[in-house]
């Protein structure tokens, strides 16, 4: 691993992933004070079916892209991977297509059985037309990755954003007055502007800077190998989550008798208060995505011992980050719900899932570590065990104990899921459980941290609750830099790629 570019390419990444989320963020808090949590919930149903159908599209083009140009490079074959990215271009344009007409066409038929509300067909339409520029924006940005540049992947997000933000706001100045159906359309389309201009940014960036020399055809089947496994994964995935999504108002409602109101701890669920816990996963994110060509090199060289470490480094910072996340969720979910949405219910779910944060981080991590790992078939079968008990779950729980019951579905599942795929992660690198780096040392910080912040005055007014989350996690992480064993060999290596720099 190239340590420098690697971590140029981290910081880059977390960098624009904290303004890209920040931006959704406001986004977002914006919606929710114009639609209200019920509205949230037709958005978030609208949006479900839309990433249907981006998992319909995409269908693994991405990974394969990566995957095949990084090893092809890595095994000094530039024709191949040249002749790799030609072919996930013409199959993610085909497919992208392909979505966009289903889409389109079907869209009465979907708002009105699937969604539940014929308002929300012209928004379908609209989001139906960004289909073809995000898949080939997707298979550009994962040649990109590959190639080690995350730079231009950051700058088209950045691009994207603004465009959608732009015209988010000029959408709802111009429509709120003109009913819930077109000012939904309205916004949408901001989706579609902005997948266009991301795409047509990559497009001439990747024409200034080809790869040399003429492109070779790949091995047969070598497209199909890498993306069907994962895009099998992320049909049944997808297709779970759906019916999952437009179940959970129709549970709650069974219990409440009232639609509108699953409909808006539906909305408060999945529109503020998911979003706001993977907010500050930007770092994760972006380890995740650099760490696939990383392993693909390091496994395609059956260097084990250097795909041990690598792994073993990610989860360190994983498990150590996503810790004293959750104590900040754990702490201040009350005042953040209440004070961004305006919404009771959002703070409530905020404290509820704070705990499992950990659990949803290390998913995150490990399933893009076997990515890389070429194990797309083992996620598949451990997310389609944890999405298949989840139904399950639901149709029991949520109709007898309402959001309670769904939360604690939630917790379960995603327990579960981590576990499972934590397992075979170590499984496959043959690497061990790591008990006192990965439990006790986060746990005993997040101990030392929250009785330290517990001795400040540090809640109710906004200074004050940004003074508190500063102070529990600069207490956190000093607790846990204090009780690394290697403290020296790292402060060596800083140095030593500080002089490289």
């Amino acid at each position: 691993m190239n340590n420098r570019k690697f971590f140029q390419n981290a910081a880059l990444l977390t960098g624009t992933g904290l303004v890209l989320r920040a931006a959704g963020l406001l986004m977002r808090v914006l919606l929710a004070n114009v639609l209200g949590e019920e509205g949230m919930g037709l958005y978030s149903l609208t949006f479900t079916v839309y990433n249907l159908f981006i998992t319909l599209t995409q269908s693994g083009i991405a990974i394969a892209v990566t995957r095949l140009v990084a090893q092809y490079l890595a095994l000094r074959e530039r024709e191949r991977a040249k002749g790799a990215l030609r072919a996930c271009l013409f199959w993610a344009a085909v497919l992208g297509g392909a979505g966009c007409g289903l889409l389109f066409l079907g869209s009465d038929f979907l708002a009105a059985r699937w969604i539940g509300n014929p308002d929300c067909a012209l928004a379908l339409r609209m989001l139906a037309f960004s289909l073809p520029f995000m898949t080939v924006s997707a298979c550009f940005s994962g040649y990109f990755l590959s190639l080690r540049r995350a730079a231009p992947g950051c700058i088209s997000q950045l691009l994207e954003q603004a465009v959608r933000l732009a015209i988010v706001a000029a959408a709802i100045s111009a429509f709120r007055e003109r009913g819930f159906g077109v000012l939904l359309g309205a916004i949408v389309l901001a989706n579609t502007v902005s997948e266009g201009a991301s795409c047509l940014y990559l497009a001439i960036l990747s024409l200034r800077r080809p790869l040399a020399g003429k492109a070779a055809p790949l091995p047969k089947g070598s497209i199909r190998r890498i993306a069907l496994p994962v895009a099998a994964s992320r049909y049944l995935s997808t297709a779970l989550h759906t019916t999952e999504n437009m179940l959970i108002p129709l549970a709650i409602a069974r219990y409440t008798g009232d639609y509108s109101l699953g409909l808006a701890q539906f909305g408060a669920l999945k529109g503020m208060a998911i979003p706001l816990l993977f907010f500050p996963a930007s770092f994760l994110n972006a380890l995740s995505s650099l760490l696939v060509p990383e392993v693909t090199d390091t496994s395609a060289r059956a260097d084990w011992k250097a795909t041990r470490a690598i792994v073993r480094r990610a989860l360190d910072i994983t498990v150590a980050l996503s810790v004293m996340i959750g104590g900040v969720f754990l702490i201040y979910g009350d005042f953040l719900g209440n004070t961004l949405f305006h919404s009771p219910t959002a703070a409530m779910m905020l404290k509820v899932l704070a705990p499992i944060t950990p659990f949803m981080y290390m998913d995150t991590i490990a399933d893009g570590l076997l990515k890389g790992l070429d194990r797309q078939g083992k996620t598949l079968r451990n997310n389609t065990i944890d999405s298949t008990l989840r139904i399950l779950l639901i149709a029991v729980a949520v109709p007898n104990f309402g959001i309670k019951g769904f939360l604690g579905v939630m917790v379960f599942s995603n327990i579960l899921v981590a576990s499972l795929n934590m397992g075979t992660l170590l499984k496959t690198c043959r690497l061990g459980m790591q008990w006192k780096d990965w439990i006790l040392r986060p746990l005993a910080a997040c101990g030392l941290a929250a009785a330290v912040w517990a001795l400040l005055p540090l809640q109710g007014t906004l200074w004050r609750t940004l003074l508190g989350i500063g102070v529990w996690c600069g207490c956190y992480l000093l607790f846990v830099w204090l009780t690394l064993p290697n403290k020296t060999d790292i402060i060596k290596a800083e140095k030593s790629l500080r002089r490289t720099i």
